[in-house]
């Protein structure tokens, strides 16, 4: 399990635990579920397809797990030895804060309202309770490489958690990554790179996070970048930045990656921000209450 040390002033319960939601391999050789029997302690389930897909003949059988620990990949990496290849096609790469709800829907408020997802052409939606940025749709109706998830209304189930009922629920952002060229773009090639994959760095440059300026300025720098009169009033800026927030946002929540796609000339404006800054954020948003 890896833990990311956060700033000192936030609480040890707010910091991130990171895993694999979810993989899919192919192997160019059949594996029988005996063979793969030991890894079912290790993950919370395993999935295990015989069948070549056409125009494949190099895959023989696929592999699906959920919420594999570190050690059932290296399991899985002595099982196939090195005379069965692995081809990785699908990554799921999981950040979970559990906390209480007012925690959770703080972190929410503050993560999308900061957020841009880079080279990601499209707009974050929001379905059944959980906000999407990209092509949700399966592997083989050709998803989006990279697809951006997060909800906050179930348990934290990464390396193999398989918390009870009732148990405390979390903040849990998943960034999916479907095909060779997507996740060798975050330096996944082979099971080794994901053994050995740096997740606190991997969520330290995937993502960005801006930080908004008050309201009057937001209106200065939208005229600016908008081609608005540059001497309006102070209520005019206001007016202007309303209008701005509220066209980008979703069911009341604003959507910074939204509104930076609309506003591409505004983001290198804007003052850029971390994690643990976020963290701080929600906190006191939650004391603002």
């Amino acid at each position: 399990m890896t833990i990311e040390k956060t700033a000192v002033s936030c609480c040890s319960r707010y910091r991130p635990i990171h895993g694999v939601d979810r993989l899919t391999i192919w192997t160019d050789r059949t594996v029988s579920e005996a063979e793969l029997e030991e890894l079912h302690e290790h993950c919370t389930d395993l999935k295990v397809k015989h069948g070549q897909p056409k125009f494949q003949a190099n895959r023989k059988c696929k592999l699906e797990l959920f919420q594999p620990s570190r050690e059932c990949l290296c399991l899985l990496r002595q099982i196939l030895g090195a005379e069965i290849n692995a081809d990785l096609t699908y990554v799921e790469l999981a950040r979970d804060v559990t906390s209480t709800k007012a925690m959770r829907m703080a972190l929410r408020s503050v993560f999308l309202g900061a957020v841009k997802v880079p080279h990601q052409r499209s707009c974050f939606i929001k379905y059944e309770g959980t906000y999407y940025c990209g092509d949700r749709r399966s592997e083989n109706d050709g998803r989006d490489g990279c697809v951006l998830a997060l909800y906050t209304d179930r348990s934290s189930k990464i390396n193999n958690a398989r918390p009870e009922a009732g148990a405390m629920k979390c903040f849990h952002v998943e960034l999916r990554l479907s095909g060779k060229a997507a996740l060798a773009k975050h330096g996944i090639r082979s099971l080794d790179d994901l053994i050995h994959f740096n997740h606190k760095q991997h969520w330290q440059t995937s993502l960005k996070f801006y930080v908004l300026p008050s309201k009057t300025e937001l209106g200065r720098l939208l005229a600016a970048c908008c081609g608005g009169r540059m001497d309006a009033s102070d209520t005019a800026y206001l007016k202007r930045a309303n209008r701005w927030l509220e066209k980008h946002s979703l069911d009341g929540q604003f959507i910074m990656h939204n509104a930076l796609k609309a506003t591409p000339e505004l983001e290198r404006r804007l003052a850029q921000t971390d994690w643990s800054s976020l963290l701080e954020s929600a906190k006191k948003l939650i004391q603002s209450y």
